[in-house]
């Protein structure tokens, strides 16, 4: 609710700051605490610059952000609704029967199973569940076209388009988290944002580095390990970075944590310096920027 609240204020010509609440720890941490105590701390910490500010977005940005989050959440309604149909038909012992395809929901799939017949309530169970499928699918297209036009006028997206296996799609939302990257002094920063940093917890001489901290939007970290997966299955270098990074820690998770921060310091300089990926295949560069239409 702080948008609402924010524009409201700047509209009647007030300066209007949002704080960052979990940075405030001079009042997260108050043994006393009311309404005029936690003003006035934070009036203070306004005064001499030190209010820890949250980033909003513009409006035309908020909305590009809200189209691709609803198409990720759409996805991963699709992807549980597929989950649950398959699991049924297993239950049922009818999935064995089905055409042997790569793709688990493939057209002649989709036909097998719409012909099943049992002949009991199970066919209505199935059929609803068939038709919510359709239901959901049947609304990404107008998302991906809105915005496969986005990305057709984002010069950010279309560099990140450079990276082997990111298409328009992928690149729009990492472009959409990072946003001007010139707001990110450097790309320690960037981490930091996208919360993939190790918790700190220094004493002395003493070094502590804990968890990743999970700071930011959850989102643009799934997005970020997606981008990883994507990249280590085109990018020779990138993988076997991750390996090296597992045989030393014998952890597969903290290799890719490290592989995503990584990623993060290329994506940095890649925008910041607004240069292509390092290993681009110009050709296949080529067709993804033709497959947006318009002028590339």
């Amino acid at each position: 609710m702080a948008y609402p609240v924010y524009r409201a204020l700047r509209r009647f010509g007030y300066d209007a700051t949002v704080a960052h609440p979990k940075e405030l720890a001079w009042i997260v941490r108050s043994k006393k605490k009311n309404d005029r105590v936690d003003s006035l701390k934070i009036a203070k910490l306004r005064m001499v610059g030190m209010l820890p500010e949250s980033h909003l977005l513009d409006s035309d940005a908020q909305i590009a952000r809200d189209l691709l989050v609803q198409r990720v959440k759409l996805g991963r309604e699709i992807g549980r609704l597929k989950n649950s149909i398959t699991g049924y038909l297993r239950r049922e012992d009818v999935y064995q029967s089905l055409p042997k395809t790569t793709e688990n929901f493939s057209a002649s799939r989709r036909e097998a199973i719409l012909a099943l017949r049992f002949n009991d309530d199970r066919d209505l169970v199935l059929s609803t569940m068939m038709d919510r499928l359709s239901f959901l699918e049947g609304q990404c297209p107008p998302l991906e076209d809105r915005i496969r036009k986005m990305a057709r006028e984002s010069h950010d997206v279309k560099l990140l388009m450079t990276i082997r296996g990111v298409d328009f799609y992928l690149a729009s939302l990492i472009s959409s988290f990072i946003g001007n990257v010139d707001r990110f002094p450097s790309d320690g920063h960037l981490a930091s944002f996208l919360g993939i940093i190790p918790e700190s917890k220094d004493s002395g001489k003493m070094t502590r580095r804990g968890r990743m901290s999970k700071d930011g939007p959850s989102i643009a970290r799934w997005t970020l390990s997606v981008t990883v997966d994507t990249v280590m299955r085109y990018n020779k270098p990138i993988r076997d970075y991750y390996q090296s990074v597992k045989a030393r820690t014998g952890s597969g998770k903290m290799a890719h944590v490290s592989t995503m921060r990584k990623l993060t310091r290329m994506l940095y300089h890649m925008l910041k310096n607004r240069e292509p990926w390092k290993w681009e295949n110009e050709r296949l560069t080529e067709e993804k920027l033709s497959r947006l239409g318009g002028e590339p």
